[in-house]
């Protein structure tokens, strides 16, 4: 069994967390693609933007996979939650002046 097959079998005894946790992250991170987008941050929005395919497809995944109508619920509660805490996280960062630039656009 390789790293690969390891980290996918903890994810998913662990799908709550797994999506909770890469929900959060993905939230806050397409939300900070938006905000790059208006500051006109080249790079970041091409590092963001390729990378937040991948940190949605183990929730797309699981969702799939599970039958069970509850089961799906749950995993968009989770979402949601965690959607909600990363949108307040990037706000609450830029309000704190935390990597904000200089806007491009004039």
């Amino acid at each position: 069994m390789n790293v690969g097959d390891k980290i996918w079998d903890w994810m998913n005894e662990h799908m709550y967390v797994t999506v909770f946790v890469l929900a959060l992250i993905t939230d806050f991170w397409a939300n900070w693609y938006s905000y790059a987008i208006v500051h006109d941050w080249i790079v970041l929005q091409a590092f963001l933007g390729m990378a937040l395919p991948f940190l949605n497809l183990p929730g797309v995944l699981f969702f799939i996979d599970r039958k069970d109508i509850k089961v799906r619920l749950k995993l968009c509660a989770v979402s949601a939650v965690a959607m909600s805490l990363g949108s307040t996280l990037m706000l609450l960062m830029v309000r704190a002046g935390i990597g904000v630039g200089k806007d491009m656009i004039p």
